[in-house]
């Protein structure tokens, strides 16, 4: 566990570090504008793209990495063609840029619950005006303004940001080819997610049948004893809660062939794994978001297959990530390791996080129906599905089976191993 951990941290600033040195690069190719020192650099081209790409980065910790990497490249060959003082004033010019560039970035967009292109294309055009601006002042101890200046500069902003934003939504469409609208994407991921949780509760609504069944059955039969040993008053008692717990079964099987005869398993088109991973991931992404919770998610998938009965799977997913969520919580640098592999006939998931952990004395527990450590608001428990239910379902399902190990204080991996032929077969199990 403490391996996987290390590698969502490696993972994580690996993508901070390579973008941090390609805009470094990126900076080097310039041309110069207004004032001395003042460039016009295509990295201000290529860090939109990158952050529309990458959602999930922080941007202050990007902003960091970049006002760090790219004052080194620059630094260096101004140091080579110009004395000190110029080399580090134009340094500090470079850090000023990108790092008020993050900061509006950060609070004007990275902190919103659902993003949208409009959104993000006029974000783009403040962040790079004003990062801009701040940077010519800095250089001409801010006497350099003019209104031709704010013009020019503006219109640079909005070249750069239009061209950074078209290359961005042609890749991203370009990548959604079925999918080709964001809100439509939204709505598909969220259908998604709400047909998983409503057919896995449908299937335990199913297995609750027999237990009402039986409880009728008590009902019926205590009745009868009631009634020859003459207690009327019992009797009548036991009747009525026989006769209502009969009626409670009819409205669970109304209820049931309701949503049944909605989401119709007929209906359900098998799906790549890589696509339910995006699924989960995307929306569990937004959930963090409207949280403003630090968490990263991180995929690893080297498994191919179609999956037939994915909204189990994605129940399964949902649920552990869920809990790592809620382990994490504001904990800073929350980091959640997703991981799907072959073993041998079985395919495995793991679900790292590097939350507070559960104790030895509570893992025997975790597992067992209605138990829980989460509360909501009002203090009352708040279940969901529960892992003994995810349980079941990888069980029954899936021919599988569910592990856990955990430090506390160091965080806690889920393992799930699933017969590959029961995941890949689209025969539902009934009880």
């Amino acid at each position: 566990m403490l391996k996987n951990i290390s590698f969502l941290h490696y993972r994580k600033y690996q993508r901070i570090i390579i973008a941090a040195i390609c805009v470094a690069l990126a900076s080097q190719v310039q041309f110069p504008f207004f004032t001395p020192g003042f460039i016009v650099a295509l990295s201000a081209l290529l860090l939109p793209i990158f952050l529309y790409f990458n959602q999930d980065i922080n941007p202050l910790q990007l902003g960091c990495a970049i006002a760090i990497a790219s004052p080194v490249f620059r630094g260096l060959i101004l140091l080579l063609t110009h004395n000190a003082t110029h080399a580090v004033t134009y340094t500090i010019a470079d850090i000023i840029y990108f790092m008020l560039y993050m900061l509006i970035y950060y609070l004007l967009y990275w902190r919103l619950v659902y993003h949208n292109d409009v959104a993000f294309f006029l974000t783009i055009i403040i962040c790079d005006y004003a990062a801009n601006l701040l940077e010519i002042g800095f250089l001409t101890k801010f006497h350099g303004y003019t209104m031709s200046i704010l013009a020019i500069v503006f219109t640079v902003a909005l070249v750069r940001a239009t061209i950074a934003s078209l290359i961005a939504f042609i890749i991203h469409y370009f990548q959604l080819l079925i999918v080709n609208s964001e809100e439509h994407e939204r709505q598909y991921y969220h259908f998604i997610w709400v047909a998983s949780a409503v057919k896995s509760e449908v299937y335990f609504m199913r297995k609750t049948i027999t237990d009402i069944e039986e409880v009728t059955k008590k009902a019926y039969v205590l009745n009868e004893h009631l009634k020859k040993t003459g207690q009327d008053d019992e009797q009548k008692m036991a009747y009525a809660i026989a006769q209502h717990v009969h009626e409670i079964k009819h409205s669970y099987q109304d209820v049931i062939k309701g949503l049944g005869d909605y989401f119709n398993d007929q209906d359900n088109v098998p799906m790549q794994m890589d696509d339910i991973l995006r699924i989960v991931t995307s929306y569990t992404q937004m959930i963090i978001r409207s949280r403003h919770l630090s968490i990263n998610l991180v995929v690893h998938n080297t498994v191919d297959c179609t999956v037939p009965k994915h909204y189990y799977l994605v129940t399964i997913m949902s649920n552990l990530i869920l809990n790592g969520i809620d382990a994490i919580g504001s904990r800073r640098n929350g980091e959640i390791l997703i991981q799907v592999s072959h073993e041998g006939p079985d395919i495995c998931l793991a679900v790292t996080d590097n939350g507070s952990g559960i104790s030895r004395e509570m893992i025997p527990l975790i597992f067992k129906p209605g138990f829980s450590t989460k509360f909501d608001q009002s203090g009352d428990i708040y279940r969901g599905i529960g892992l003994s239910n995810v349980q079941t379902i990888v069980q029954e399902q899936f021919a599988g089976h569910i592990t856990v190990d955990s430090t506390p204080q160091v965080g806690t991996t889920f393992f799930v191993t699933m017969n590959k032929h029961q995941l890949t077969n689209s025969q539902e199990v009934t009880t």
